[in-house]
């Protein structure tokens, strides 16, 4: 499973929502779970995913789903 297929399956299990409806510019707002809170909630999750850490500065600019897989391919490389 690629970075892309797994952050649209964490997002898709936090929100509670299908998978067919996360995309690559899926972004926060788009499904009533993914508020604030969701926000960290999906972040904490793609952090034990992939064990890495966001700092809280990094966690501040990620906006959405492609924001998301592009910091997890940053952390990674």
């Amino acid at each position: 499973m690629d970075t892309l297929e797994k952050v649209i399956e964490i997002v898709a299990i936090t929100c509670d929502v299908d998978k067919s409806e996360v995309t690559e510019s899926s972004t926060v707002g788009d499904f009533p779970a993914w508020d604030s809170v969701g926000h960290l909630g999906i972040l904490s999750k793609v952090e034990e995913a992939f064990d890495i850490s966001f700092e809280p500065e990094e966690m501040m600019e990620i906006e959405d789903v492609k924001d998301i897989v592009d910091a997890v391919n940053n952390k990674l490389a």
